[in-house]
Protein backbone atom coordinates (compact mmCIF):
# COMPACT_ATOMS: atom_id res chain seq x y z
CA UNK A 1 0.00 0.00 0.00
CA UNK A 2 1.22 3.21 -0.96
CA UNK A 3 1.64 6.39 1.50
CA UNK A 4 -0.11 9.07 1.85
CA UNK A 5 2.18 12.22 1.21
CA UNK A 6 1.48 16.30 1.23
CA UNK A 7 1.34 16.72 -2.65
CA UNK A 8 -1.40 14.07 -3.26
CA UNK A 9 -3.30 15.60 -0.43
CA UNK A 10 -2.24 19.24 -1.99
CA UNK A 11 -3.88 18.21 -5.24
CA UNK A 12 -7.20 17.47 -3.45
CA UNK A 13 -7.16 20.67 -1.45
CA UNK A 14 -6.54 22.41 -4.63
CA UNK A 15 -9.46 21.22 -6.50
CA UNK A 16 -11.63 21.02 -2.96
CA UNK A 17 -13.04 24.31 -3.69
CA UNK A 18 -13.72 24.03 -7.36
CA UNK A 19 -17.19 23.35 -8.19
CA UNK A 20 -17.76 23.25 -11.91
CA UNK A 21 -19.56 20.17 -14.72
CA UNK A 22 -16.84 17.70 -13.86
CA UNK A 23 -15.29 19.20 -10.37
CA UNK A 24 -17.28 16.12 -8.15
CA UNK A 25 -16.06 13.38 -10.24
CA UNK A 26 -12.59 14.85 -10.05
CA UNK A 27 -12.98 15.29 -6.79
CA UNK A 28 -14.61 11.35 -5.74
CA UNK A 29 -11.80 10.37 -8.22
CA UNK A 30 -8.89 11.96 -5.67
CA UNK A 31 -10.22 11.05 -2.70
CA UNK A 32 -10.68 7.29 -3.83
CA UNK A 33 -6.96 7.22 -4.79
CA UNK A 34 -6.09 8.92 -1.56
CA UNK A 35 -8.44 6.09 0.92
CA UNK A 36 -6.01 3.64 -0.70
CA UNK A 37 -3.57 4.97 1.26
CA UNK A 38 -1.66 4.34 4.11
CA UNK A 39 -1.29 7.19 6.08
CA UNK A 40 1.69 6.95 8.46
CA UNK A 41 3.08 10.39 7.92
CA UNK A 42 2.14 13.09 10.70
CA UNK A 43 2.30 16.41 7.73
CA UNK A 44 0.25 14.61 5.23
CA UNK A 45 -2.17 13.66 8.44
CA UNK A 46 -2.99 16.84 9.33
CA UNK A 47 -3.04 18.45 6.12
CA UNK A 48 -5.81 15.41 4.86
CA UNK A 49 -7.51 16.10 7.78
CA UNK A 50 -8.11 19.73 6.95
CA UNK A 51 -8.84 18.87 3.21
CA UNK A 52 -11.94 16.65 4.89
CA UNK A 53 -13.16 19.20 7.17
CA UNK A 54 -13.04 21.27 4.05
CA UNK A 55 -15.17 19.13 1.93
CA UNK A 56 -17.51 18.27 4.87
CA UNK A 57 -18.14 22.07 5.28
CA UNK A 58 -18.58 22.59 1.46
CA UNK A 59 -19.97 19.24 -0.21
CA UNK A 60 -20.74 19.24 -3.89
CA UNK A 61 -22.52 15.65 -3.25
CA UNK A 62 -24.00 13.81 -0.59
CA UNK A 63 -21.41 10.67 -2.15
CA UNK A 64 -18.64 13.16 -1.29
CA UNK A 65 -20.02 13.95 1.99
CA UNK A 66 -19.92 10.21 3.08
CA UNK A 67 -17.12 9.49 1.84
CA UNK A 68 -15.32 12.46 3.65
CA UNK A 69 -16.89 11.20 6.73
CA UNK A 70 -15.27 7.71 6.19
CA UNK A 71 -11.95 9.49 5.67
CA UNK A 72 -11.86 11.65 8.53
CA UNK A 73 -12.86 8.41 10.83
CA UNK A 74 -10.00 7.03 9.73
CA UNK A 75 -7.46 9.65 9.70
CA UNK A 76 -8.65 9.51 13.65
CA UNK A 77 -7.84 5.99 13.70
CA UNK A 78 -4.98 6.55 12.02
CA UNK A 79 -3.85 9.54 14.43
CA UNK A 80 -4.44 7.16 17.97
CA UNK A 81 -2.07 4.49 16.09
CA UNK A 82 0.62 7.27 16.09
CA UNK A 83 -0.19 8.69 19.24
CA UNK A 84 0.11 5.35 21.15
CA UNK A 85 3.05 3.27 19.11
CA UNK A 86 4.39 5.49 16.71
CA UNK A 87 8.07 7.22 16.91
CA UNK A 88 8.20 9.92 19.60
CA UNK A 89 9.36 12.39 16.36
CA UNK A 90 5.75 11.63 14.70
CA UNK A 91 3.72 11.76 18.29
CA UNK A 92 5.67 15.17 18.68
CA UNK A 93 4.18 16.22 15.56
CA UNK A 94 0.80 15.39 16.28
CA UNK A 95 0.75 17.34 19.77
CA UNK A 96 -1.42 20.41 20.03
CA UNK A 97 -2.98 19.82 16.35
CA UNK A 98 -5.87 19.35 17.98
CA UNK A 99 -7.06 15.71 15.89
CA UNK A 100 -8.80 13.21 17.26
CA UNK A 101 -6.47 11.02 20.15
CA UNK A 102 -3.75 13.64 19.96
CA UNK A 103 -2.68 14.92 22.77
CA UNK A 104 -2.70 19.48 23.54
CA UNK A 105 -1.55 20.89 26.70
CA UNK A 106 -1.60 24.73 26.97
CA UNK A 107 -2.32 27.00 30.16
CA UNK A 108 -6.34 27.39 30.18
CA UNK A 109 -7.68 29.87 32.69
CA UNK A 110 -9.95 29.11 35.68
CA UNK A 111 -13.54 28.89 33.57
CA UNK A 112 -12.49 26.80 30.80
CA UNK A 113 -10.00 24.89 33.51
CA UNK A 114 -13.22 23.95 35.72
CA UNK A 115 -15.22 23.61 32.68
CA UNK A 116 -13.23 20.58 31.48
CA UNK A 117 -13.56 19.12 35.30
CA UNK A 118 -16.81 18.73 35.07
CA UNK A 119 -17.61 17.95 31.46
CA UNK A 120 -14.82 15.88 30.88
CA UNK A 121 -13.36 14.89 33.88
CA UNK A 122 -11.05 12.26 32.40
CA UNK A 123 -9.76 13.81 29.68
CA UNK A 124 -8.04 16.71 31.49
CA UNK A 125 -5.47 16.83 33.88
CA UNK A 126 -2.95 19.26 35.22
CA UNK A 127 0.62 18.72 33.14
CA UNK A 128 2.77 21.68 35.06
CA UNK A 129 2.85 25.37 36.35
CA UNK A 130 4.82 28.30 35.17
CA UNK A 131 8.11 28.95 36.91
CA UNK A 132 6.91 32.73 37.62
CA UNK A 133 3.38 32.10 39.47
CA UNK A 134 3.00 32.40 43.12
CA UNK A 135 3.32 29.74 45.52
CA UNK A 136 0.18 27.59 45.53
CA UNK A 137 0.33 26.86 48.99
CA UNK A 138 -0.69 30.56 50.02
CA UNK A 139 -3.46 29.89 47.71
CA UNK A 140 -4.79 26.72 48.77
CA UNK A 141 -4.27 27.90 52.45
CA UNK A 142 -7.74 29.24 52.37
CA UNK A 143 -9.42 26.17 50.93
CA UNK A 144 -7.55 23.65 53.59
CA UNK A 145 -8.84 22.93 57.38
CA UNK A 146 -6.78 24.48 59.43
CA UNK A 147 -5.74 21.99 61.02
CA UNK A 148 -3.60 20.91 57.73
CA UNK A 149 -1.07 23.93 58.48
CA UNK A 150 2.12 22.16 57.70
CA UNK A 151 0.88 21.63 54.04
CA UNK A 152 -0.40 25.25 53.85
CA UNK A 153 2.80 25.77 54.46
CA UNK A 154 4.47 24.19 52.15
CA UNK A 155 7.70 25.22 50.16
CA UNK A 156 7.57 22.34 47.48
CA UNK A 157 7.27 23.31 44.34
CA UNK A 158 3.29 23.54 42.69
CA UNK A 159 3.44 20.45 41.02
CA UNK A 160 4.75 18.35 43.80
CA UNK A 161 2.71 20.52 46.25
CA UNK A 162 -0.30 19.53 44.03
CA UNK A 163 0.27 15.65 44.48
CA UNK A 164 0.51 15.72 48.29
CA UNK A 165 -2.87 17.89 48.78
CA UNK A 166 -4.53 15.80 46.42
CA UNK A 167 -3.62 12.00 47.60
CA UNK A 168 -6.28 9.48 47.79
CA UNK A 169 -8.11 11.71 45.48
CA UNK A 170 -10.16 9.39 42.78
CA UNK A 171 -10.67 11.81 39.94
CA UNK A 172 -7.63 13.76 38.62
CA UNK A 173 -5.79 16.46 39.96
CA UNK A 174 -7.34 18.98 38.16
CA UNK A 175 -10.55 18.09 39.56
CA UNK A 176 -9.44 18.24 42.59
CA UNK A 177 -7.77 21.46 42.36
CA UNK A 178 -10.90 23.13 40.28
CA UNK A 179 -12.48 21.46 44.29
CA UNK A 180 -10.06 23.56 46.46
CA UNK A 181 -10.72 26.69 44.32
CA UNK A 182 -14.19 26.48 44.49
CA UNK A 183 -14.10 25.94 48.76
CA UNK A 184 -12.03 29.83 48.59
CA UNK A 185 -14.17 32.29 50.17
CA UNK A 186 -14.23 34.98 47.51
CA UNK A 187 -16.20 35.37 44.20
CA UNK A 188 -15.51 33.76 40.47
CA UNK A 189 -13.84 36.98 39.22
CA UNK A 190 -11.35 36.54 42.15
CA UNK A 191 -10.87 32.80 41.78
CA UNK A 192 -10.38 33.18 38.07
CA UNK A 193 -7.08 35.61 39.06
CA UNK A 194 -5.93 33.95 40.91
CA UNK A 195 -5.84 30.75 38.77
CA UNK A 196 -4.62 32.32 35.97
CA UNK A 197 -1.53 33.23 38.00
CA UNK A 198 -0.53 29.99 38.52
CA UNK A 199 0.13 29.79 34.63
CA UNK A 200 -1.12 26.22 35.27
CA UNK A 201 -0.69 24.00 32.02
CA UNK A 202 -3.57 21.76 31.47
CA UNK A 203 -3.28 18.62 29.08
CA UNK A 204 -6.29 17.66 27.14
CA UNK A 205 -6.44 13.79 25.55
CA UNK A 206 -9.59 14.19 23.86
CA UNK A 207 -9.94 10.50 22.41
CA UNK A 208 -12.52 10.29 20.11
CA UNK A 209 -14.76 12.79 21.98
CA UNK A 210 -16.32 16.48 20.40
CA UNK A 211 -12.47 17.86 22.19
CA UNK A 212 -10.85 17.73 18.73
CA UNK A 213 -11.39 20.09 15.63
CA UNK A 214 -12.08 16.32 14.00
CA UNK A 215 -15.48 15.70 15.77
CA UNK A 216 -17.07 19.32 17.38
CA UNK A 217 -19.90 19.90 15.67
CA UNK A 218 -22.63 21.92 16.51
CA UNK A 219 -26.78 20.99 16.30
CA UNK A 220 -27.93 19.23 13.68
CA UNK A 221 -29.17 20.37 10.39
CA UNK A 222 -30.02 19.16 7.44
CA UNK A 223 -26.83 19.38 5.02
CA UNK A 224 -26.90 21.74 1.84
CA UNK A 225 -24.97 20.43 -0.89
CA UNK A 226 -22.75 22.71 -3.07
CA UNK A 227 -24.80 21.66 -6.48
CA UNK A 228 -24.26 25.18 -8.02
CA UNK A 229 -21.26 25.99 -6.27
CA UNK A 230 -20.42 28.86 -3.97
CA UNK A 231 -21.38 32.09 -2.99
CA UNK A 232 -18.29 34.28 -3.24
CA UNK A 233 -19.29 37.45 -3.99
CA UNK A 234 -21.95 39.37 -1.59
CA UNK A 235 -24.58 42.12 -1.68
CA UNK A 236 -24.32 43.05 1.74
CA UNK A 237 -26.60 45.89 1.86
CA UNK A 238 -29.28 44.03 0.27
CA UNK A 239 -28.19 41.00 2.50
CA UNK A 240 -28.21 43.02 6.15
CA UNK A 241 -31.80 43.92 4.75
CA UNK A 242 -33.14 40.66 4.85
CA UNK A 243 -35.18 39.83 7.58
CA UNK A 244 -33.12 37.15 10.36
CA UNK A 245 -34.69 34.00 10.91
CA UNK A 246 -36.22 34.02 14.40
CA UNK A 247 -33.49 32.17 16.23
CA UNK A 248 -34.01 28.01 16.82
CA UNK A 249 -35.78 27.49 19.72
CA UNK A 250 -33.89 25.00 22.03
CA UNK A 251 -33.77 22.68 25.08
CA UNK A 252 -31.96 23.04 27.97
CA UNK A 253 -29.67 20.33 26.69
CA UNK A 254 -29.08 22.04 23.06
CA UNK A 255 -27.99 25.22 24.56
CA UNK A 256 -25.60 23.69 26.62
CA UNK A 257 -23.96 21.71 23.51
CA UNK A 258 -24.04 24.97 21.46
CA UNK A 259 -21.55 25.68 24.49
CA UNK A 260 -19.78 23.05 24.67
CA UNK A 261 -19.58 23.13 21.11
CA UNK A 262 -17.81 26.54 20.94
CA UNK A 263 -15.68 25.71 23.82
CA UNK A 264 -14.11 22.73 22.33
CA UNK A 265 -13.55 23.58 19.42
CA UNK A 266 -11.36 26.73 20.77
CA UNK A 267 -9.77 24.48 23.35
CA UNK A 268 -8.96 22.02 20.59
CA UNK A 269 -6.97 25.01 18.97
CA UNK A 270 -5.30 25.80 21.78
CA UNK A 271 -7.72 29.13 22.25
CA UNK A 272 -10.15 30.33 24.80
CA UNK A 273 -12.32 34.20 24.94
CA UNK A 274 -14.14 35.40 27.70
CA UNK A 275 -17.52 35.43 25.81
CA UNK A 276 -17.70 31.98 25.29
CA UNK A 277 -15.77 30.70 28.21
CA UNK A 278 -18.23 32.69 31.07
CA UNK A 279 -21.50 31.68 28.81
CA UNK A 280 -24.26 30.24 30.25
CA UNK A 281 -27.41 28.17 28.83
CA UNK A 282 -29.60 30.97 28.64
CA UNK A 283 -27.11 33.39 27.14
CA UNK A 284 -26.92 31.30 24.46
CA UNK A 285 -28.44 31.70 21.08
CA UNK A 286 -28.72 29.46 17.64
CA UNK A 287 -29.23 31.66 13.83
CA UNK A 288 -30.05 29.15 10.96
CA UNK A 289 -29.59 32.06 8.22
CA UNK A 290 -29.29 29.27 4.95
CA UNK A 291 -26.98 27.77 2.89
CA UNK A 292 -26.09 25.41 5.83
CA UNK A 293 -24.68 28.66 7.67
CA UNK A 294 -25.34 28.86 11.65
CA UNK A 295 -24.09 32.04 13.86
CA UNK A 296 -24.67 30.68 17.88
CA UNK A 297 -23.88 33.36 20.05
CA UNK A 298 -22.82 33.53 23.63
CA UNK A 299 -23.40 36.53 26.52
CA UNK A 300 -21.42 35.84 29.50
CA UNK A 301 -22.89 35.34 33.06
CA UNK A 302 -24.58 38.11 34.61
CA UNK A 303 -22.09 38.20 37.13
CA UNK A 304 -19.07 38.85 35.01
CA UNK A 305 -20.74 40.43 31.84
CA UNK A 306 -19.43 44.76 31.50
CA UNK A 307 -21.69 47.10 32.43
CA UNK A 308 -22.25 48.69 29.00
CA UNK A 309 -20.68 47.11 25.48
CA UNK A 310 -20.36 43.66 27.24
CA UNK A 311 -18.38 40.86 24.84
CA UNK A 312 -21.34 38.85 22.72
CA UNK A 313 -19.35 36.30 21.14
CA UNK A 314 -20.25 34.11 18.56
CA UNK A 315 -18.94 30.94 16.38
CA UNK A 316 -19.73 29.92 13.16
CA UNK A 317 -20.91 26.80 11.75
CA UNK A 318 -20.94 25.76 8.10
CA UNK A 319 -23.20 22.50 7.62
CA UNK A 320 -22.13 21.41 11.48
CA UNK A 321 -18.81 22.53 11.45
CA UNK A 322 -16.97 25.29 12.80
CA UNK A 323 -15.38 27.10 10.58
CA UNK A 324 -15.14 30.45 12.26
CA UNK A 325 -15.68 32.48 15.76
CA UNK A 326 -15.31 36.14 17.07
CA UNK A 327 -17.81 38.16 18.69
CA UNK A 328 -18.76 41.81 18.90
CA UNK A 329 -19.36 44.78 21.66
CA UNK A 330 -22.49 45.71 20.71
CA UNK A 331 -23.77 49.31 22.40
CA UNK A 332 -26.42 51.84 21.54
CA UNK A 333 -26.39 51.59 17.75
CA UNK A 334 -22.31 50.69 17.22
CA UNK A 335 -21.00 47.73 17.41
CA UNK A 336 -17.38 46.95 17.66
CA UNK A 337 -16.86 43.40 15.80
CA UNK A 338 -14.34 40.77 14.57
CA UNK A 339 -13.85 37.80 13.11
CA UNK A 340 -11.19 34.50 11.94
CA UNK A 341 -12.50 32.39 9.64
CA UNK A 342 -10.41 29.02 11.07
CA UNK A 343 -7.77 28.10 8.04
CA UNK A 344 -8.95 24.91 6.59
CA UNK A 345 -12.21 26.70 5.25
CA UNK A 346 -10.41 29.95 4.09
CA UNK A 347 -11.07 30.25 -0.28
CA UNK A 348 -14.80 29.51 0.45
CA UNK A 349 -17.56 31.53 1.40
CA UNK A 350 -15.62 33.84 3.60
CA UNK A 351 -17.38 37.27 2.53
CA UNK A 352 -20.75 35.69 2.91
CA UNK A 353 -19.98 33.92 6.02
CA UNK A 354 -19.00 37.61 7.24
CA UNK A 355 -21.83 39.23 5.59
CA UNK A 356 -24.13 36.71 8.19
CA UNK A 357 -22.48 37.77 11.05
CA UNK A 358 -22.93 41.34 10.77
CA UNK A 359 -26.72 40.39 9.62
CA UNK A 360 -27.13 38.77 13.16
CA UNK A 361 -25.72 41.27 15.07
CA UNK A 362 -27.74 44.28 13.19
CA UNK A 363 -30.85 42.37 13.63
CA UNK A 364 -30.17 41.54 17.24
CA UNK A 365 -28.80 44.43 18.58
CA UNK A 366 -30.24 47.06 16.34
CA UNK A 367 -27.00 48.20 15.29
CA UNK A 368 -26.20 51.18 12.50
CA UNK A 369 -22.95 51.03 12.71
CA UNK A 370 -19.68 48.16 12.79
CA UNK A 371 -16.74 49.16 13.79
CA UNK A 372 -13.76 46.30 13.29
CA UNK A 373 -10.19 47.37 14.68
CA UNK A 374 -6.69 47.14 12.95
CA UNK A 375 -5.51 43.83 14.53
CA UNK A 376 -9.17 42.54 12.13
CA UNK A 377 -6.86 43.42 8.79
CA UNK A 378 -3.39 43.34 9.57
CA UNK A 379 -1.91 45.85 12.11
CA UNK A 380 1.05 44.37 13.28
CA UNK A 381 0.19 40.68 11.97
CA UNK A 382 2.80 40.64 8.68
CA UNK A 383 0.71 38.10 7.66
CA UNK A 384 -2.93 40.16 7.49
CA UNK A 385 -1.11 42.78 5.37
CA UNK A 386 0.41 40.43 2.76
CA UNK A 387 -3.06 39.14 2.38
CA UNK A 388 -4.61 42.10 2.05
CA UNK A 389 -6.81 41.21 4.38
CA UNK A 390 -7.68 45.41 4.45
CA UNK A 391 -9.48 44.87 0.66
CA UNK A 392 -11.93 42.42 2.20
CA UNK A 393 -13.54 44.96 4.47
CA UNK A 394 -13.27 47.92 1.77
CA UNK A 395 -15.09 45.59 -0.75
CA UNK A 396 -17.92 45.25 1.98
CA UNK A 397 -18.30 48.89 2.20
CA UNK A 398 -15.84 49.46 5.22
CA UNK A 399 -14.11 52.72 5.40
CA UNK A 400 -11.08 54.38 7.40
CA UNK A 401 -12.78 56.66 10.56
CA UNK A 402 -9.88 58.69 10.11
CA UNK A 403 -9.79 61.19 6.79
CA UNK A 404 -6.63 61.19 5.57
CA UNK A 405 -6.44 57.07 5.52
CA UNK A 406 -9.99 57.27 3.99
CA UNK A 407 -8.96 59.77 1.21
CA UNK A 408 -5.56 57.41 0.48
CA UNK A 409 -7.86 53.92 0.63
CA UNK A 410 -9.73 55.39 -1.99
CA UNK A 411 -7.35 57.02 -4.19
CA UNK A 412 -5.60 53.13 -4.11
CA UNK A 413 -8.83 51.45 -4.68
CA UNK A 414 -9.11 53.68 -8.01
CA UNK A 415 -5.83 52.89 -9.01
CA UNK A 416 -6.37 49.02 -8.12
CA UNK A 417 -9.16 49.13 -10.49
CA UNK A 418 -7.84 50.92 -13.57
CA UNK A 419 -4.56 48.80 -13.03
CA UNK A 420 -5.73 45.31 -13.33
CA UNK A 421 -3.04 42.41 -11.56
CA UNK A 422 -1.16 46.23 -9.38
CA UNK A 423 -0.96 45.06 -5.91
CA UNK A 424 -1.02 47.69 -2.68
CA UNK A 425 2.50 48.04 -1.49
CA UNK A 426 2.65 46.72 2.31
CA UNK A 427 3.67 50.48 2.80
CA UNK A 428 0.22 51.97 2.04
CA UNK A 429 -1.48 49.06 3.48
CA UNK A 430 0.20 49.77 6.59
CA UNK A 431 -0.89 52.91 6.84
CA UNK A 432 -4.45 52.09 6.71
CA UNK A 433 -3.56 50.27 9.80
CA UNK A 434 -3.33 53.56 12.18
CA UNK A 435 -7.24 54.25 11.87
CA UNK A 436 -10.51 51.76 12.87
CA UNK A 437 -12.45 50.98 9.92
CA UNK A 438 -16.31 51.33 10.07
CA UNK A 439 -19.69 50.41 7.94
CA UNK A 440 -22.13 52.66 8.53
CA UNK A 441 -25.88 51.37 7.67
CA UNK A 442 -27.90 54.35 9.03
CA UNK A 443 -27.08 57.76 11.53
CA UNK A 444 -26.50 56.22 14.99
CA UNK A 445 -26.66 58.85 17.98
CA UNK A 446 -22.95 58.04 18.65
CA UNK A 447 -22.19 57.36 22.73
CA UNK A 448 -18.76 55.64 23.33
CA UNK A 449 -19.35 53.22 26.68
CA UNK A 450 -15.65 54.99 27.50
CA UNK A 451 -16.84 58.27 27.81
CA UNK A 452 -19.79 57.38 30.29
CA UNK A 453 -17.41 55.54 32.19
CA UNK A 454 -15.16 58.30 32.62
CA UNK A 455 -18.53 60.75 33.44
CA UNK A 456 -19.50 58.11 36.61
CA UNK A 457 -15.93 58.39 37.72
CA UNK A 458 -15.95 62.46 37.59
CA UNK A 459 -19.63 62.27 39.78
CA UNK A 460 -17.78 59.87 42.02
CA UNK A 461 -15.16 62.45 42.47
CA UNK A 462 -17.34 65.90 42.83
CA UNK A 463 -20.09 64.54 44.92
CA UNK A 464 -18.28 61.96 46.74
CA UNK A 465 -14.40 62.31 47.41
CA UNK A 466 -13.36 59.35 45.58
CA UNK A 467 -15.79 57.70 48.17
CA UNK A 468 -17.08 54.26 46.05
CA UNK A 469 -19.29 52.80 48.53
CA UNK A 470 -20.39 56.03 49.43
CA UNK A 471 -21.44 56.84 45.58
CA UNK A 472 -22.52 53.75 45.20
CA UNK A 473 -25.42 54.04 48.11
CA UNK A 474 -26.28 57.53 47.03
CA UNK A 475 -26.89 56.92 43.38
CA UNK A 476 -29.18 53.92 43.91
CA UNK A 477 -30.83 55.31 46.59
CA UNK A 478 -31.30 58.61 44.28
CA UNK A 479 -32.17 56.43 41.35
CA UNK A 480 -34.56 54.14 42.86
CA UNK A 481 -36.62 57.22 44.51
CA UNK A 482 -36.92 58.91 40.94
CA UNK A 483 -37.77 55.54 39.42
CA UNK A 484 -40.45 54.92 42.15
CA UNK A 485 -38.47 51.48 42.64
CA UNK A 486 -40.42 50.39 45.98
CA UNK A 487 -39.64 46.42 45.28
CA UNK A 488 -35.92 46.35 44.50
CA UNK A 489 -35.36 43.70 47.22
CA UNK A 490 -37.36 41.39 46.11
CA UNK A 491 -34.94 41.51 43.00
CA UNK A 492 -32.47 38.60 41.81
CA UNK A 493 -29.25 39.98 43.28
CA UNK A 494 -27.39 39.98 39.90
CA UNK A 495 -30.69 42.78 38.77
CA UNK A 496 -30.03 44.86 42.06
CA UNK A 497 -25.93 44.78 41.05
CA UNK A 498 -26.69 45.85 37.40
CA UNK A 499 -29.18 48.38 38.91
CA UNK A 500 -26.81 50.09 41.26
CA UNK A 501 -23.75 50.31 38.45
CA UNK A 502 -26.20 51.80 36.02
CA UNK A 503 -27.39 54.15 38.62
CA UNK A 504 -23.84 55.58 38.35
CA UNK A 505 -24.78 57.29 34.79
CA UNK A 506 -28.75 57.40 35.28
CA UNK A 507 -28.16 59.87 38.46
CA UNK A 508 -26.50 62.25 36.15
CA UNK A 509 -29.96 62.39 33.60
CA UNK A 510 -30.60 66.00 34.29
CA UNK A 511 -34.35 65.88 33.55
CA UNK A 512 -35.07 62.60 34.74
CA UNK A 513 -37.78 64.37 36.70
CA UNK A 514 -39.08 65.26 34.07
CA UNK A 515 -39.57 62.08 31.82
CA UNK A 516 -43.02 60.30 31.81
CA UNK A 517 -44.15 57.66 33.78
CA UNK A 518 -44.19 55.29 30.70
CA UNK A 519 -40.26 55.94 30.07
CA UNK A 520 -39.13 55.41 33.70
CA UNK A 521 -40.67 52.09 33.50
CA UNK A 522 -38.76 51.37 30.76
CA UNK A 523 -35.83 52.75 32.34
CA UNK A 524 -35.99 50.20 34.97
CA UNK A 525 -36.65 47.50 32.99
CA UNK A 526 -33.16 48.36 30.87
CA UNK A 527 -31.18 48.15 33.74
CA UNK A 528 -32.72 45.07 35.40
CA UNK A 529 -32.18 43.21 32.51
CA UNK A 530 -28.52 44.19 32.08
CA UNK A 531 -28.33 41.76 35.09
CA UNK A 532 -30.29 38.81 33.44
CA UNK A 533 -31.37 38.66 30.00
CA UNK A 534 -28.33 40.22 27.79
CA UNK A 535 -30.37 40.09 24.26
CA UNK A 536 -33.46 41.91 26.44
CA UNK A 537 -31.24 44.53 27.47
CA UNK A 538 -29.67 45.52 24.06
CA UNK A 539 -33.66 45.20 22.82
CA UNK A 540 -34.95 47.63 25.36
CA UNK A 541 -32.12 50.13 24.66
CA UNK A 542 -33.17 50.47 21.12
CA UNK A 543 -36.37 50.80 21.38
CA UNK A 544 -35.95 53.90 24.39
CA UNK A 545 -34.78 57.40 22.71
CA UNK A 546 -35.25 59.15 24.90
CA UNK A 547 -32.41 56.96 26.97
CA UNK A 548 -30.00 56.85 24.58
CA UNK A 549 -30.41 60.68 23.82
CA UNK A 550 -29.51 60.99 27.73
CA UNK A 551 -26.88 58.38 27.64
CA UNK A 552 -25.24 60.20 23.93
CA UNK A 553 -25.73 63.59 26.07
CA UNK A 554 -23.98 62.81 29.07
CA UNK A 555 -21.26 61.04 27.04
CA UNK A 556 -20.75 64.52 25.10
CA UNK A 557 -20.74 66.82 28.32
CA UNK A 558 -17.62 64.64 29.86
CA UNK A 559 -16.19 63.97 26.98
Amino acid sequence: MRTLDAAAVAHLRRIALEFDAGSATRKSAALAQLARRAIDDPIALVAYHDCLLCLLAYPETRALRDAARAELARVAGAARGISVGGRARSRAKLANSGIAWTPLTISFGWDIARWLARRFPRRADIDSFGDDGPALAGILAAALPAMEFELASSEDDPAALLEQASAGYRGTRLAWLVGAFERLPCDDALRAQLFDALQAYITIEPGGSMLSRTFVRGLPAPTFHHRDGLAREVDLRALLAEPLPRPRLLSERARQHVIDAGRAMLAALGRETDAIALAYPGGAAWHDVGRGIAVALYSMEPERRGPLDSHIGMMLFKNGIPVGYGGGWPFAGTCRIGINVFSPFRGGESALLFGQVLRVYAQRFAVGRFIAEPSQFGGTNKDGLQSGAFWFYYRLGFRPIDGHAARLAAAEWTRMQAEPGYRTPISALRSFTRSDIELRLRDVLECEPADLSGAATKWIAEHHGGDRTAALAAARRIVARKLGCVDAERWPTSERRAFGELALLVVRFEDLDQWRAADKRALVRWMRAKGGDEFRFHALLARHRRLREALRSLAARDS
